[in-house]
């Protein structure tokens, strides 16, 4: 089913000439695509933070390795370097985590490369339950990229407090 066929079916529905079960049905399909919406948009804003770390970290880290702990002991050396890639580390990791959540969806654009354009795609359970699925995974995807953002800062900000203070 295209996707003009599938929004056509859809707005029928809608307008009234579908049974209470189908209704109910695009009721879930535009919350679950919602919560999808609301999970791409948190990640971007999630993955921008994660460029202005990495950007940082990899200045710091990489090309003025001495800056942030100049003129501290050895230990405190250790230390920064350790906090700083281990950060590095986790807000990269982080955005291996978010890229999937973003992901293009191919019926969006009315194709599939793992299926012709004239199959059928019935707008029924099984694909209702697929998008919830999606949404599923999409979701714990996004927490474990957010949990490693959150570690990735907090070590920038050790690190900067560590540069800061010695």
């Amino acid at each position: 089913m295209r996707v003009t066929q599938q929004a056509l079916a859809i707005a029928r529905i809608q307008a009234g000439s579908g049974a209470a079960d189908d209704k109910a049905r695009v009721m879930a399909w535009d919350r679950l695509n919602s919560m999808l919406s609301t999970l791409a948009s948190k990640t971007s804003v999630l993955l921008r933070f994660n460029a202005i770390v990495v950007a940082a970290l990899a200045y710091v880290l990489v090309i003025a390795p001495s800056e942030p702990v100049m003129g501290t002991n050895a230990i405190v050396r250790l230390m920064g370097q350790i906090v700083g890639h281990g950060s590095l580390l986790a807000s990269v990791v982080s955005c291996g985590f978010a890229f999937p959540v973003i992901n293009v969806q191919w019926e969006f654009f009315g194709m599939r490369i793992d299926r012709p354009l004239d199959t059928e795609s019935p707008f029924d359970d099984a694909a209702l339950q697929r998008l919830g699925d999606l949404v599923a995974w999409r979701t714990r995807l996004y927490s474990w990229a957010w949990r490693l953002a959150v570690v990735g800062g907090i070590g920038f900000a050790v690190l900067v407090g560590i540069g800061t203070l010695h």
